[in-house]
């Protein structure tokens, strides 16, 4: 592999990873990191910028648009910029706004890769239609090489968008979350219980707040933690008020306030109905936490049996509440899992292992497109 490749990464959601992707691939290549200014402050905070100061590593940040003059503006300086770094490779990560998908005429002369997060829309209002939603496809069929996460959503890709011919390259999803490097987990105080993000349909909250008030019932002293907001918190709440174990937290949750909330749960509850891959997990892998999931999607390639977490089947309340109860009651389970997932965070899905895998990826990439 050539020594200094040169990499732009076009990240407009997803500002947390590609920064940590970035970071990582710099030790190795020359990077060109372009991101929405608003969602790199929402996820990494005001004072991100101040943070990182890797000489191979750029960065440039542009406004969110609220105009057609202002896409126009930030199709012009993305354009203008990448054609100054004289890249050999273009890393998008898939969201499709207005600026990328009509910047393409102008980098289809570079080889192209793409990140797809999601290759199926989630169920309810992610499901929506909007011009976002047909420009995914025209993105998909410029790439020429494709990563996700996960092997099961790398096969469900390679048969939607058959001209991947089996380009399709299965990384994992790296650990998110700042503010704890620790590699010793130290179980908290209480019995919190963490259901974390955006608040939809598919998260399963529904089976959470059962499942919490069962703990309950048993005479647990949980408190289910309901921390964001979303289209499904309102079918919740008063179920939640009633049972007078909840604390709800109705709103966005800023950067600098996710440690406290993921280091003072006990657990991460994911008990999605359907989805493809979590970014709470890795939240929850980045902070050390046990994770109680559902079983669906490339879920369980990064919440892992028995190393880093309980897997349950989707929608089955019993079953979620016994994996909970079970850690609860089990400090050696707790900590085996704990530290399951630091062992993951440092090791095989660390950030340096998740570079070395998309540096063969680019790799792959550019020798397909000469």
């Amino acid at each position: 592999m050539l020594e200094r490749r040169r990499a732009v990464i076009i990240s407009f959601h997803f500002a947390e990873y590609s920064v940590n992707l970035a970071l990582a691939l710099a030790e190795k290549i020359t990077v060109l990191l372009i991101l929405y200014q608003d969602n790199a402050d929402n996820e990494l905070g005001a004072n991100w910028r101040q943070e990182i100061n890797k000489p191979s590593l750029e960065i440039i940040v542009l406004a969110r648009p609220t105009s057609a003059p202002s896409v126009i503006k930030n199709i012009n300086r993305l354009v203008k910029a990448i054609k100054q770094f004289c890249p050999d490779v273009i890393h998008c990560q898939e969201d499709p706004r207005d600026e990328l998908v009509l910047s393409l005429p102008f980098l289809l002369k570079w080889p192209i890769v793409l990140t797809i997060h999601d290759p199926k829309l989630h169920s309810g209002s992610d499901s929506k239609l909007s011009r976002f939603t047909f420009y995914r496809p025209i993105l998909r069929r410029s790439a020429d090489v494709a990563i996700t996460h996960g092997n099961i959503i790398a096969k469900e890709l390679n048969s939607m968008y058959p001209h991947f011919k089996d380009n399709v390259w299965s990384i994992a999803h790296g650990p998110l979350g700042a503010g704890f490097s620790g590699t010793i987990a130290i179980r908290p105080q209480g019995y919190r219980l963490l259901f974390f993000g955006r608040i939809h349909a598919y998260k399963g909250l529904s089976s959470f707040v059962a499942a919490v008030i069962a703990l309950h019932q048993k005479g647990y002293p949980v408190i289910g933690v309901v921390a964001g907001t979303g289209s499904d918190l309102e079918t919740q709440r008063q179920a939640m008020m009633d049972a007078g174990c909840f604390e709800i937290i109705d709103k966005y949750i800023a950067a600098e306030n996710i440690p406290e909330l993921f280091l003072n749960s006990l657990i991460t509850v994911l008990p999605y109905t359907d989805g493809t891959q979590s970014g709470v997990a890795a939240l929850a892998l980045g902070f050390g936490r046990p994770v109680v999931a559902s079983a669906v999607g490339s879920i369980p390639e990064l919440v892992r049996e028995g190393v880093n977490g309980l897997l349950t089947p989707p929608c089955d309340t019993e079953n979620l509440t016994h994996a909970l109860e079970s850690i609860i009651k089990d400090d050696t389970l707790w900590q085996t899992l704990a530290n399951g997932a630091l062992n993951l965070k440092y090791g095989e899905l660390s950030w340096g292992a998740i570079a070395d895998q998309t540096l063969l990826a680019y790799e792959s990439t550019i020798q397909l497109k000469s």
